[in-house]
């Protein structure tokens, strides 16, 4: 036996002191899913004698396997387990030895039975891991029938995925399934947990294998789960609160801060436990200050000047950083990309399905899949079939929040600034290719912004769209919508760059594409007012009329009964010696006024009123008298517009008082005419 020590896996098993104190299910929590385990190893028949527990990253597999242990072990049945770990117990070529030993440790018709095999060969303890794996547990169960006459055996593996080589995980399930199949009178009952790792996962997926075992996945979000976080949070703050005799007469924490800490946990229990682990850090000695920090965290408030060891969500990241680890470095790049689209996802709302999202990155099929091949514990890839139907999604937000944040995962050190560029680069690409816009038939062309809000919707050519050269290409009917939604997420992010004043999407290609391809806008989210102000700007005015973005046409064309929705006015009177002039600013006015006085003492407001707003009509009947006067005495006098393609477009009226010569006034309004009007006005669109 202590030869047979040697070779095993140290702290391996469920009871090893080097897992002490081992990871457990919280009193009254996992009952559902502790239930069917252990149903399934009292019921299990046949050749169906495996049950593999599958989970993301954190949700709590291992405690799970751990109950079960501690049920199943005080019995005198045979039985054994193997904890992974890739901290120290990862050698899979042990793993046979290591079962071997504690079964023989507990049950003596086996011991004399492998005692007698390494007698008459010890050099089984140096061979192959199929080798030792029919000859310690094929042989000794199922060709004597002393061992079949002690009960069915229970053997668990936990974190399969953590064993050190891929090869060697497959080769242990090949193992076993080839027992199951086999001999299904076999009295093994195994219970297997991993992570999804697209090996593992493809191995269960094999029609041969399909027939030994019971998946049983445990749900990050599910109902279920986040009650469990839920009351596991609640019990151990309130043991907390005991133990640092924080005052029982006042309610620790808060009932809005506990529920703000579930929601944040969702289902994921590691994410819990990381918290409790934290506030309840004796170390420290504050639970209410440490609450604090992760309600800070929660809110996305940073901690400054916190060491990345003492940051509440520390042992979080150690998770999140190992399994990151994993990812070579030859496919890093494109794995970047797609962490930086999901964090612009969670920005925008994009909800974009994996093949859309990939095309839009220019990523092929086999790239985008060996980008993620690692990460399937903590994202869920829809598969290559189902890519045209579901998006690529994380299980829980603290991974997005973990990479975004580079004092905790290093990863992107300006993310704002990759992030653009990426979105920039691959914005541009899809645009350059259908430079005269698309037209895919009857389909849905509305644009959103920020995935919620409709900003109009696009007319559709003169070009067709087919010029849009997809990387993943899809069927005719799945490749035309893919061409069609990364166009209009391109459209999408050119509006969202100019709502937010980005350089890159300012420019007159931008502009021409906001204003020339659009059956309609919809004035409440549409950014017509930073449009406004960009091709109105001084600085800039003359480059767009010279180019023909901006025409200038005369007054008397111009009807005040087609100002539509509101319109904006700026009034400017310089310092002036001029005595007796009258305040432009009605006391009624129910609109308020932005002041901007600078250095001087000159009157410089800004103001906007809505066409339609009876409780101000004052300014709606000065901005008409004003355009009647220009028409009349001034019919020639230019007034700025910038046409677009549908029937409303933008105008800029400005003018120097002529009764007291000093007074400035600029009002920016939308104009709505009839196409057949808009081609005597000159409009190029």
């Amino acid at each position: 036996m202590a030869e047979l020590l040697e070779k095993t896996i140290p702290g391996a098993a469920f009871d090893s002191s080097a897992r002490d104190p081992p990871p457990r299910c919280h009193p009254g929590t996992r009952l559902a899913i502790l239930a069917r385990c252990l149903e399934f190893i009292a019921n299990a028949v046949a050749e169906q004698k495996m049950c593999w527990v599958v989970g993301a990253a954190g949700v709590g597999k291992s405690a799970i396997l751990q109950n079960v242990a501690d049920s199943c072990f005080l019995s005198d049945s045979p039985g054994a387990s193997i904890f992974f770990s890739i901290n120290g117990r990862n050698d899979g070529t042990r793993a046979i030895i290591t079962l071997a030993y504690q079964l023989a440790a507990k049950c003596k018709p086996y011991r004399v039975l492998i005692e007698s095999e390494i007698t008459r060969d010890p050099s089984i303890l140096q061979s192959s891991l199929s080798v030792q794996f029919k000859k310690f547990l094929v042989e000794p169960f199922i060709h004597h029938p002393e061992l079949n006459s002690l009960g069915r055996a229970l053997i668990i593996v936990d974190g399969l995925d953590e064993c050190d080589k891929s090869h060697t995980q497959r080769e242990l399930l090949r193992l076993i399934s080839d027992l199951c199949s086999t001999y299904p009178s076999s009295p093994i009952v195994w219970i297997i947990a991993s992570r999804p790792e697209p090996h593992i996962t493809s191995f269960f997926a094999q029609n041969h294998v399909k027939a030994v075992y019971e998946k049983e996945e445990i749900i990050v979000d599910s109902d279920e789960a986040r009650r469990d976080v839920e009351k596991y949070l609640r019990n151990e703050l309130i043991s907390i609160q005991v133990e640092f005799s924080l005052n029982p007469q006042s309610q620790w924490p808060r009932e809005p801060d506990l529920w703000k800490l579930a929601n944040a946990a969702g289902g994921l229990f590691v994410y819990a436990d990381t918290v409790i682990k934290y506030v309840g850090d004796r170390t420290f000695g504050n639970p209410t200050s440490q609450l604090n920090d992760v309600l800070k965290v929660i809110d996305a408030h940073p901690l400054r000047g916190v060491p990345r060891e003492e940051h509440p969500m520390a042992r979080l990241d150690e998770l999140y950083a190992q399994i990151l680890s994993k990812i070579p470095e030859k496919i890093m790049v494109n794995t970047r990309k797609i962490l930086l689209a999901l964090v612009l996802d969670s920005r925008r709302h994009w909800s974009l399905s994996f093949l859309v999202l990939c095309n839009w990155l220019g990523m092929t099929c086999d790239d985008a899949y060996a980008a993620l091949r690692h990460l399937l514990s903590v994202l869920t890839v829809p598969e290559r079939d189902k890519a045209h139907e579901f998006v690529l999604q994380c299980f829980h937000k603290s991974f997005i929040d973990y990479i975004s944040d580079f004092s905790r995962s290093g990863l992107f050190s300006d993310i704002e600034h990759e992030a653009h560029h990426l979105e920039v680069q691959c914005t541009f690409r899809i645009l350059e290719q259908a430079p005269d816009g698309i037209d895919f038939g009857d389909r849905d062309y509305a644009i959103y912004a920020s995935g919620f809000c409709r900003v109009g919707v696009l007319a559709c050519g003169p070009g067709t769209g087919c010029d849009i050269l997809p990387t993943w290409p899809a069927d005719e009917e799945h490749g035309k919508n893919t061409r069609l939604e990364m166009y209009k997420l391109s459209v999408g992010n050119v509006v969202e760059g100019i709502r937010n004043k980005k350089s890159a999407f300012c420019t007159q290609f931008c502009i021409r594409l906001v204003t020339a391809r659009w059956c309609f806008y919809d004035f409440n989210y549409f950014p017509y007012e930073v449009l406004e102000n960009l091709v109105f700007e001084r600085s800039r005015r003359h480059e767009f009329i010279e180019h023909g973005i901006l025409k200038q046409i005369p007054v008397k064309a111009f009807l005040y009964t087609n100002v539509v929705y509101r319109a904006r006015l700026q009034f400017r009177r310089p310092t002036t010696t001029v005595a007796n002039l009258s305040d432009p600013w009605k006391s009624s006015c129910r609109h308020e006024r932005t002041h901007d006085r600078g250095q001087s003492k000159e009157e410089n407001w800004r103001t906007e009123f809505k066409m339609s707003d009876i409780k101000c009509r004052s300014c709606c009947q000065r901005l008409e008298a004003q355009l009647e006067k220009w028409k009349t005495r001034y019919p020639d006098h230019l007034v700025t517009v910038l046409f677009t393609s549908t029937y409303t477009y933008f105008v800029e009226f400005q003018f120097v008082d002529p009764d007291d010569g000093v007074s400035e006034w600029t009002y920016w309004f939308v104009y709505e005419i009839e196409e057949e009007e808009r081609r005597k006005l000159g409009s190029p669109l």
